[in-house]
């Protein structure tokens, strides 16, 4: 039975139990027709007995007589004229038709009385003896058979019904999960019941698109991941070359500063040159590490005033700023911004940087708003052979003062990383680095 597919045994389980009731309510009918049945017989003797004595009431002994001989010939009711002389005694003047092996035979005896039509009293007796379980259950076999047939035949209509519209049901379920399993995204099944099976339904659709949804957010992750590995992989093979570049030159420094070799006799110009290329790998080294965290900036948004950290940039630039006789024109006000604060100090910073080293002696610095993007534009020689396209890579030539770094290379990144758009230009004697604005939903 265990191994049995869910159609057959649903259907054998439900059949079982509806037979076990029907052959139940048969046997109840069986044993008790034949109470029932005498029960009836009475009323209907009583019946007949009080219908025959008002139709021969009033009229004469003789018609009385053989009147009731009729009748008695012809039913199973046998009726006579009680004998005056013995009124505890009935005698019986014809056959009764009476079983005499039979143990369960049943007498019913009706008495009526009525008036002849000289105004003499007569009694009318009317007798009826029968083997009264014996004719119930003869009767019950008449009819017990084909109820017993109609019962069963509508059981089996009623468990193949039944079991099949449990087993479609489960079916169902089995083929639309079973698509699940290969996750089509159409699959879904249809609920049209309020039922246990309907909740089912339900529950295993909600399941679905909540592992769907999952799968979806993990996918996205996984890109990101991969963006960010290969962002980490593009990022560590310049910042070889920042590094190894700026070594090579302050290693051939000082060889030649040590073997006098030419122009290097001059060592006080050319340790201050090796002190100024230190100090480039100082903040190359620490540029990096700051790379190296930004894996971590993220879903860490909130929503910023930009004046509030861009004061603060200011003032960490401001000596610089001021050995270079540099002008800073800070024109914010309430701006506000969304992205994370880390991010936001760390590309106000990087911007700040770019912009004071680039900045020619007593130039010009502005910050502001302008058609919903925040601009940073500085003063800076018109080098007709700079590449805007390419101020974002990681170049370092120990020979040019244009050499770009690491510092655009990180704020590209991190605005990348909270899509936000940027740009940068070039207009007369400035250069402009534009980031645009997002509206915020509060």
């Amino acid at each position: 039975m265990k191994n049995l597919k869910i159609f057959p045994k649903m259907f054998i389980q439900i059949f079982s139990v509806l037979a076990i009731i029907i052959i139940l309510v048969h046997l109840l009918v069986f044993f008790l027709f034949p109470k029932k049945y005498l029960e009836s017989r009475k009323e209907e003797i009583t019946s007949k007995a009080n219908e025959i004595s008002a139709n021969l009431d009033k009229k004469d002994l003789s018609y009385i007589e053989k009147s009731l001989d009729f009748y008695s010939e012809n039913s199973e009711i046998k009726a006579f004229v009680r004998d005056k002389n013995r009124s505890n005694e009935v005698k019986i003047k014809k056959d009764l038709n009476i079983d005499m092996d039979s143990k369960n035979n049943s007498l019913i005896i009706e008495e009526r009385e009525i008036s002849t039509n000289n105004g003499e009293k007569v009694y009318l007796q009317f007798i009826s003896t029968a083997d009264m379980q014996k004719d119930a259950k003869n009767l019950s076999f008449k009819f017990l058979p084909f109820s017993l047939l109609i019962s069963f035949l509508f059981s089996i209509v009623v468990s193949l019904v039944y079991a099949k519209s449990i087993k479609n049901n489960i079916q169902e379920i089995k083929n639309i999960t079973d698509k699940m399993m290969s996750l089509d995204r159409d699959a879904k099944l249809i609920v049209d019941s309020k039922n246990e099976v309907g909740q089912l339904k339900d529950q295993i659709n909600a399941l679905y698109l909540t592992l769907l949804n999952s799968i979806d957010s993990l996918e996205i992750k996984n890109k990101e991941i991969l963006k960010l590995e290969k962002l980490k992989y593009d990022f560590f093979r310049g910042a070889s070359h920042e590094l190894k570049t700026p070594l090579a030159s302050l290693k051939i420094i000082l060889e030649n500063m040590k073997y006098n070799i030419g122009k290097y006799k001059n060592r006080d110009l050319y340790i201050e040159n090796c002190i100024g290329i230190v100090d480039g790998l100082s903040q190359n080294i620490s540029q990096i590490l700051t790379v190296s965290s930004l894996e971590n900036l993220r879903d860490d948004e909130e929503v910023l005033l930009i004046n509030k950290l861009m004061k603060d940039v200011i003032e960490k630039y401001r000596v610089l700023a001021n050995q270079k006789n540099i002008k800073i024109s800070n024109n914010l006000s309430n701006e506000e911004i969304y992205i994370g604060k880390t991010a936001l100090k760390i590309i106000l910073s990087n911007l700040m940087s770019n912009a004071v080293k680039y900045t020619e002696e007593s130039g010009l610095i502005n910050i502001g708003i302008k058609e919903n993007y925040f601009f940073i534009e500085n003063t800076f020689k018109n080098d007709k052979d700079l590449d805007l396209e390419k101020i974002f890579e990681v170049n370092f030539d120990a020979n040019k003062e244009n050499s770009n770094g690491l510092g655009l290379y990180i704020v590209r990144n991190l605005l990348s990383n909270y899509k936000f758009e940027y740009k940068a230009e070039r207009k007369d004697s400035f250069f402009i680095f534009k980031i645009k604005l997002k509206k915020i939903n509060k």
